[in-house]
């Protein structure tokens, strides 16, 4: 099974609305006109040669449709409607004599120098398994960022010393209370050669404000993730299944559901009411507190509550002068609520061993305490132990 990332790559276009956010980072290194660097002409490099690199370019739908409008050339006019390289000058002379001095061969400049292109001589990778196999295999994986504050232009700079890094993306999940796009602190890294990742991976030690950085291989992480949710899985399987085999000894058809009761209704008299239709069907417990609109009569024989039911007008009966509805949970509804009265009975249970034994007068003598043995020999107690959570019976 493979394991894909969550993370959302989307391109910065005009009208873009960044999720993930990714860029490109080339050395600021000087070229073979020796014409000094700036940091502003590093910047403006890192950024175009990110739009028309493989990472970004293979996935840009707008960029992509650009290229193929005039022999893939793209006019500066429409580069600087892209947030990241407006933000870095908006005059094209900047941007032209930056790119001017890139020694990387990616982008080509027009005659008119009006408009730029991935170079000719440097094609975009074809886009399969392979491809993205390779690539994985020259990303790192790195968390510890602060979660809030950290910008993409942070992480650049943070970067910018470490050769060579290509790509990176900033790890993003969907906030439905925000309703936004939050940073999970961390980060894929791409360099450009797998010797590279490694040397990056090698450090002794990596620290981003103050705090270390977790490190490793992104292939190792998704394993890890794989894994981790596999065993997610099986637990989860084999809970159900002991849960399945937990409620074997529970009689089936066993629960009713009443609701509309007053405000002076009771556990008391919810049993007098039910008693009165049908003395003979013993019950287990009522879930109800004093005060709900609704509650649960389970009894310990199979199918009662079915054979109540049966014998009520319309599905109707009276308490406490109140019209009550009820109905007969069934199958997931049933088992579930079952499947609570297990979970809550080991609760009652752990709860009686951490206090320990208990002696003296009022334990184990008398008429009640038989009949709560009684019941108990059917697998029963008189009590189901904290008053379960109700159950929605939509569910």
């Amino acid at each position: 099974t493979e394991v894909k990332s969550n993370d959302v790559e989307v391109k910065e276009a005009p009208t873009a609305n960044p999720v993930e956010e990714t860029t490109e980072a080339a050395a600021a290194e000087e070229n073979g006109n020796n014409k000094e660097m700036s940091s502003l002409d590093a910047a403006i490099i890192r950024q175009l040669e990110y739009y028309f690199g493989d990472s970004n370019l293979a996935r840009d739908k707008f960029l992509q449709e650009q290229i193929t409008k005039d022999e893939g050339w793209v006019p500066l006019t429409t580069l600087l409607t892209f947030k990241r390289l407006q933000a870095l000058s908006e005059d094209p002379k900047v941007i032209v004599d930056a790119i001017e001095k890139s020694d990387e061969g990616l982008i080509e400049i027009s005659e008119d120098r009006s408009k730029l292109r991935r170079h000719p001589e440097r094609p975009l990778q074809e886009q399969n398994e392979e491809t993205r196999k390779e690539i994985y295999r020259r990303t790192v994986y790195l968390k510890g960022f602060p979660l809030q504050e950290t910008e993409m232009s942070h992480l650049i700079d943070y970067f910018a010393p470490y050769e060579k890094v290509l790509n990176i993306v900033m790890r993003k999940y969907h906030d439905k209370v925000e309703k936004k796009y939050c940073f999970k602190g961390s980060v894929f890294v791409t360099f450009a050669t797998r010797e590279q990742a490694e040397e990056f991976l090698k450090k002794e030690k990596l620290e981003y404000k103050e705090k270390e950085l977790i490190r490793k291989w992104q292939d190792d992480y998704f394993e890890e993730k794989k894994a981790k949710l596999n065993k997610h899985k099986k637990n989860k399987q084999n809970q159900k299944e002991e849960e399945k085999d937990d409620i074997s000894h529970l009689p089936k058809g066993s629960v009713l559901h009443l609701d509309g009761f007053g405000s002076d209704t009771t556990r008391e008299s919810i049993k007098e009411a039910l008693d009165a239709i049908d003395s003979s069907l013993e019950i287990a417990y009522v879930d109800f507190q004093k005060t709900d609109k609704a509650g649960y009569v389970r009894f310990n024989t199979e199918n009662a509550a079915k054979t109540i039911f049966d014998k009520l007008t319309d599905g109707k009966l009276t308490i406490d002068n109140v019209e009550i509805t009820g109905r007969v949970l069934a199958d997931d509804e049933e088992i579930e609520f079952l499947r609570k009265v297990v979970r809550d009975q080991k609760a009652k249970r752990g709860a009686n061993k951490n206090k320990g034994g208990h002696k003296g007068r009022g334990h184990g003598h008398g008429k009640h305490n038989n009949n709560r043995k009684r019941k108990a020999d059917h697998g029963e107690s008189e009590s189901d132990g904290p008053t379960p959570a109700k159950v929605d019976a939509k569910e």
